[in-house]
């Protein structure tokens, strides 16, 4: 099993948690749209898919799963699908949670501005600590494109994938539209290498 992200601490982080559970993984810094030509059995993508905004992009990194897999290799991923996250951010746009660490108190507040024409989510995030020798904030602005099933299905076809299958959670038992989120099983067709 190998872990890729583009971030070397978020690396360090997945490398302390697998700590003491054998060698059967590795991490990597690297890119979805650059992946090796090695191929795998199969890719779990996980949050990341609606970070890439542009049509360019999306097609792209199903041309880069594709190469990657092996024939009859299984891509599993989740995206945010735009009609039930559009409908559940006007209902509640901001979303905030504190939790106590070994730190401080820490809050996390996330406010959500819709761009329906473009399926886009403008997120303004404030991460708020708050320890004996005073209180530091971080603000973070950055822009999420949501997808359609009907969008997943087509960069899916174009991607040489076959057997589709869409549930609303990591759990089979959610059905697609009972969240707002979606989670895709596809296998890519035997004759694709």
């Amino acid at each position: 099993m190998e872990g890729v992200d583009r971030s070397s601490e978020l690396l360090e982080t997945a490398r302390h948690s697998v700590r003491g559970h054998g060698n059967s993984v590795s991490f990597r810094v690297g890119d979805l749209l650059a992946l090796p030509a090695e191929r795998h059995h199969g890719i779990l993508c996980r949050g990341v898919l609606n970070d890439f905004v542009s049509e360019d992009t999306r097609l792209s990194v199903f041309a880069e799963f594709a190469q990657a897999l092996r024939p009859a290799g299984v891509l599993i991923l989740d995206v945010r699908e735009w009609e039930a996250t559009k409908d559940r951010k006007q209902r509640a746009p901001v979303f905030r949670k504190t939790v106590a660490t070994d730190r401080g108190t820490l809050t996390f507040t996330s406010t959500t501005e819709l761009d329906p024409e473009r399926q886009q989510l403008l997120l303004s995030e404030t991460h708020t600590l708050v320890t004996d020798a005073g209180e530091h904030s971080s603000d973070y602005r950055f822009v999420m494109r949501c997808w359609t099933r009907t969008e997943l299905e087509s960069v899916f076809e174009r991607g040489g994938f076959g057997s589709v299958a869409y549930f609303g959670a990591y759990d089979p038992a959610v059905h697609a539209e009972a969240t707002d989120r979606l989670v895709a099983v596809a296998q890519l067709s035997d004759w694709q290498r």
